[in-house]
């Protein structure tokens, strides 16, 4: 496990610029960053496309499943207008598109969050994850220092390392582990090398949601994290709460995923977080 602090750019710059675009991206690397997040589809016709959602709904012009479009449809999309009138014309990129720039980065690492799940589309979510593991290999974007894979299948986890060493890339999960499909029938624990603490979605053993008086998780939760040799992250949608980070911090956050990496990065120097880059 890592122990230097780690920031990395949200879906690009999702808080300025329309999220999972070229455009957001390009901004994104100009910031003081260590790697940047980004979400993976596959289209109908087998090409893997970046977008968050499984719809174009929220984030486009247009409906539909993208798993039920071809790229050429999901290429229609307007992919800026809803965000503001001055990124109107914004397309969702293919995946080989962020790649390419990517690839002029070598520097940064990136967090790849694979959005197909198997125990919602079967096979065809495994394919998604081969294609788009053998672009990372085809663009020299791969191996445990320059790529991280995020998902939230449990089935996902364990297919990864059926076929993928940790040299290869680091597996990215979520806390509490309701949050993981497929947790169930297997603990997506055990396939962990990072995982991302959030204070909710837990139930007590009547089955209702716990209140929580903070958003960021009890320390003993790192803690316990970090002892299993598992980076401790964390991601708070657009939120530039100094407090929240320097408590994150303070119980033992290295991985800060942020809207606004600009002013995270700010924070996290305020609070002397990135210091410890410099003993690495």
């Amino acid at each position: 496990m890592e122990n230097k602090v780690t920031l990395t750019a949200h879906r690009g710059w999702r808080a300025k610029y329309p999220e999972n675009t070229m455009r957001g991206f390009r901004e994104a690397l100009k910031l003081d960053i260590d790697s940047v997040e980004m979400d993976a589809h596959m289209t109908k016709d087998y090409h893997i496309v970046v977008c968050h959602d499984a719809r174009l709904d929220r984030t486009t012009d247009m409906t539909g499943a993208i798993h039920n479009l071809t790229l050429e449809e999901v290429r229609k999309a307007d992919a800026g207008i809803k965000f503001g009138e001055e990124f109107k014309g914004e397309k969702i990129p293919t995946f080989e598109e962020f790649l390419e720039l990517m690839a002029t980065r070598p520097d940064l690492k990136l967090l790849l969050e694979l959005k197909d799940y198997p125990e919602e589309l079967g096979d065809f979510a495994y394919a998604s994850a081969e294609l788009t593991l053998s672009l990372c290999k085809k663009y020299g974007v791969f191996g445990k220092d320059r790529l991280t894979v995020i998902t939230f299948s449990t089935g996902i986890c364990a297919w990864l390392r059926t076929r993928y060493t940790k040299e290869d890339f680091s597996i990215h999960g979520f806390y509490p582990k309701a949050k993981m499909k497929g947790y169930t029938s297997d603990d997506p624990y055990k396939y962990y090398d990072e995982v991302c603490l959030f204070n909710s979605s837990d139930k007590d053993a009547q089955g209702f949601p716990i209140q929580h008086d903070s958003i960021v998780a009890d320390k003993a939760r790192y803690t316990e994290f970090a002892l299993m040799g598992i980076k401790p992250c964390v991601y708070y949608k657009l939120n530039t709460d100094e407090n929240v980070y320097r408590e994150s911090f303070e119980n033992g956050a290295l991985g800060f995923t942020c809207d606004d990496p600009d002013i995270c990065g700010q924070i996290l120097d305020k609070i002397g977080a990135r210091k410890l880059k410099n003993k690495t």
